[in-house]
């Protein structure tokens, strides 16, 4: 007999991962999410790690009726803080490198602003000045500079302005398109399993919420954060609400339990947080919880690929007393250098500029599949900036096209020609084309060299650039 029930709960899983798949990563990834939802990994960019098997058992627990541990989908409540959990910090969380490019801005045409002391002390990055004081003076007049005073449509044309040409100024990329991968992930996973998933974030509302629904799939009615008073005015004949700094409310620390109450009335049954500011939202939500609950740090470790640190940030993110309290409190920590495979989600913007800058042009084989290759005899695949490629086995020459999706890259169908060669000639080529018909993602390493990877990470081409 057909079970409609699990039928029906089988098609809203499907179709909540289509849908948060587009959401998230754009029109532009419907193929890279389709394998997705086709795999049997929902977190593929997660090592087997103990972190990653607690987040799949736990899902697992409470979505599956009849469990002593089944949880009713009104009451799946995940929260996230945003800043070091969702998205880097470091060196200044992207709010304030928000404030601090516009106050430079402001400042260079406006005499009168660029004389203010706490706007030279901005403009020359000292943190310390703009920190002092028991409610950070400094910090609250560049705050009140750059968003006081704004209606809220204003405020969110100069934040969405400032995303398209900002860049990380380390990492070199634009701060919408520096997610964590591997967070992207679990929010899509959660959500597919009837998951509520909302921000809590020390970060304000109103700068988090221009972007969360299409960045991280979480709507601005989701986003709890940092307030302030707004006023309702009519200018011009039409009503505004224009930005303050009155009542300021900081959604941080012990804060943010009170906060979700406030704004989101359920208790969390799920909860994922970098520092110490996160640790009073961990304790509510899996301290006494008469649900089934768990609670996730992510530690930063990995200094080459992001940053490193716990009681020494470089500004916020402090984690010392949560770390300690961790294993007492059965809170999984996520070491980043060793259970993220991959730590950021290319858009399908960078995607296009990687492959623009990076993929397109002709490369030389200089390794099949731990083989070596044949000197002299050269295997190449030249890659055209509309994805068309071409080349040469050693023997035949080939073309066709490759689908390209951030990392991700498959070729074929590719016609060749029929040509006899040499046995050894003929042997390379072989192996070259099987290599070929493996390929799912690329990496280029800072050496230049070009790697082709199959679809569990193992190199199977490495190619060197050929300059024409």
């Amino acid at each position: 007999m057909i079970n409609y029930k699990e039928c029906l709960l089988a098609a809203r899983k499907l179709f909540a991962m289509i849908a948060m798949s587009l959401s998230v990563f754009g029109l532009t990834s419907v193929l890279g999410a389709a394998q997705g939802i086709q795999s049997t990994d929902p977190l593929p960019s997660w090592n087997e790690s103990a972190s990653k098997k607690a987040i799949l058992s736990f899902v697992q627990r409470v979505t599956t009726e009849g469990s002593a541990d089944f949880v009713p989908v009104s009451e799946r409540i995940a929260v996230f803080d945003n800043d070091g959990t969702l998205w880097p910090e470091n060196p200044v969380p992207f709010q304030l490198a928000y404030a601090l490019d516009v106050i430079k801005q402001r400042s260079a045409t406006d005499a009168n602003l660029a004389a203010e002391p706490m706007v030279q002390a901005a403009n020359r990055g000292d943190f310390g000045k703009l920190l002092e004081g028991p409610h950070h003076d400094g910090l609250m007049t560049i705050m009140a500079l750059t968003h006081a005073g704004m209606t809220t449509d204003e405020f969110k044309a100069s934040v969405e302005s400032w995303l398209q040409t900002a860049k990380h100024p380390r990492l070199g990329r634009a701060y919408d398109q520096l997610t964590y991968q591997p967070m992207q992930e679990v929010l899509i996973y959660l959500r597919a399993n009837g998951f509520k998933t909302f921000i809590v974030s020390g970060g304000g509302a109103d700068f988090m919420r221009i972007w969360s629904e299409r960045v991280y799939g979480i709507p601005p009615e989701q986003v709890v954060g940092s307030t302030a008073r707004t006023k309702f005015e009519i200018r011009d004949g039409f009503p505004v609400l224009v930005k303050t700094l009155d009542q300021l409310f900081v959604d941080d620390k012990e804060g943010k339990p009170a906060a979700i109450h406030q704004f989101i009335g359920r208790r969390p049954i799920a909860c994922f947080g970098n520092s110490d500011g996160d640790k009073a939202m961990m304790e509510y939500t899996t301290i006494n919880n008469p649900r089934p609950s768990f609670g996730l740090i992510v530690h930063h470790t990995d200094s080459e690929r992001e940053y490193a640190y716990d009681k020494a940030p470089q500004s916020s993110g402090k984690l010392v007393d949560a770390l300690i309290d961790a294993p007492s409190q059965g809170w999984k920590i996520v070491d980043m250098n060793k259970d993220w495979k991959e730590i950021w989600t290319l858009s399908a913007r960078e995607s296009t500029q990687g492959f623009e800058r990076k993929l397109k042009g002709n490369w030389l084989a200089e390794d099949i599949a731990g083989g070596g290759v044949i000197d002299n005899a050269q295997s190449t695949v030249e890659i055209s900036e509309d994805g068309s490629v071409s080349g040469s086995t050693a023997v035949n020459r080939y073309g066709g096209k490759a689908k390209i999706d951030g990392q991700k890259i498959e070729f074929g169908p590719l016609a060749m020609t029929r040509r006899a060669g040499p046995p050894e000639l003929m042997e390379q080529e072989s192996k070259f084309t099987n290599a070929l018909g493996k390929v799912a993602s690329y990496r280029i390493e800072d050496s230049g060299l070009l790697y082709f990877t199959d679809a569990t990470g193992k190199d199977v081409l490495r190619f060197s650039r050929l300059l024409k």
